[in-house]
């Protein structure tokens, strides 16, 4: 495979990887299965083409069980020098570092 052709690929793995989890955001509210799917997806498509999956769009579900985060289904706590994400559905929590402004 051409170094092009995997360049396209991962190009299009990533624009495919957004739009997935941008509609499990739209549907988490229907369909809550539906919406664990399209996360599950965009997992597997990040992990065969060997793409990160952006920042932005990780924090929105758990990483251990792929639900999205709906109203509910986590609790986020704030401490000193981090922010702890619990999902309530498989008991996963998810440290975020903050760092002090400078």
């Amino acid at each position: 495979m051409l170094k092009r052709e995997k360049r396209l690929e991962r190009k299009i793995a990533k624009e495919r990887i957004r739009i997935l989890i941008e509609k499990a955001e739209k549907m988490k509210l229907e369909d809550y299965e539906l919406a664990k799917r399209y996360v599950e997806l965009a997992k597997k498509i990040s992990m065969k083409y060997r793409v990160r999956i952006p920042k932005e769009l990780r924090v929105k579900f758990c990483k251990k069980c792929l639900y999205p985060y709906k109203f509910g289904k986590f609790r986020v706590r704030v401490r000193k020098s981090r922010v702890i994400i619990t999902c309530l559905n498989c008991g996963f929590e998810r440290r975020i570092p903050i760092r002090p402004k400078l």
